[in-house]
């Protein structure tokens, strides 16, 4: 048995018993790992109310070899991200990307870049930076290439020429066509030039920077949505329909004066 400390975020925090927590936490060193917080949910606990998701925490866990489930014996808020938790749209969003991360990426599967990425966009959360569905989309793109399944936008994969509209996205290579070079072999998706420039912004370094001032319409928003999610699930053969997505989703399409009005929230 060893002791091992980690700069975690927490995805999910589930009861296990009448007194216990199994945690979910994505972690710098070490990936995605899961722990089992004793004595958690009791009202004496010495964890209180660190061990919920959408926190940055030091935890410390007590490690066995051979098991999935680690034992959590301390843990240290370093970001509580509470201006997040105040609108209620953003965080719903933020939960997406917890939802998503905890889906695809594989337990034990270190990777400092997707931490990083993740510190990022809750970051921009946290600082209401830009539109919080865009930022679950730039999240979606680098969280893919990642993983190793990026995404190609600005050239035909064929030929390496200019593309058209419509623009014919390969779901077998992650990247677009030209009519020259269509159909791929494999499955495609059919988008809009509008679409296809929309990915192609927010995949660029300064991605998150863009989502402050960028409007796209909804058919914009729901084509991206379609592909981006499609993309993953081929990739990681995950079923995607994010429990947090559609509540997000529902909140964005929700028009306050309508609904003083009696309607009903509309779902675009």
């Amino acid at each position: 048995m060893t002791l091992l400390t980690l700069d975690a975020v927490i995805l999910r925090s589930q009861p296990y018993s009448e007194t216990s927590r199994i945690v979910t936490f994505m972690s710098r060193e070490n990936g995605l790992v899961k722990g089992i917080a004793r004595g958690a949910r009791g009202k004496r606990s010495r964890f209180g109310a660190t061990l919920e998701p959408l926190q940055r925490v030091r935890v410390t866990l007590s490690v066995r070899e051979g098991r999935d489930l680690q034992t959590v014996t301390e843990a240290d808020l370093l970001q509580p991200y509470g201006q997040i938790r105040e609108d209620l749209f953003s965080s719903t969003w933020a939960q997406a990307v917890l939802e998503l991360t905890s889906r695809v990426v594989w337990q034990e599967h270190a990777s400092e870049d997707v931490f990083e990425l993740l510190l990022a966009i809750l970051h921009a959360y946290e600082e209401g930076i830009g539109d919080p569905q865009l930022l679950f989309h730039i999240y979606q793109i680098h969280l893919a290439a990642s993983l190793g399944y990026a995404i190609h936008l600005e050239t035909c994969s064929g030929c390496g020429g200019p593309v058209t509209d419509p623009v014919r996205f390969s779901l077998t290579e992650g990247a677009v066509r030209c009519s020259d070079c269509y159909p791929p072999e494999g499955a495609y998706i059919t988008l809009s030039g509008e679409t296809a420039a929309l990915l192609l912004r927010l995949s660029r370094p300064d991605g998150i920077a863009a989502a402050a001032a960028l409007k796209p319409d909804n058919e914009v928003r729901r084509s991206c949505s379609r592909l981006l999610r499609r993309h993953l699930e081929y990739h990681t053969e995950t079923d995607l329909a994010l429990r947090s997505l559609r509540l997000a989703e529902r909140i964005g399409s929700w028009d306050p004066a309508e609904d003083l009005k009696g309607s009903k929230r509309r779902i675009v």
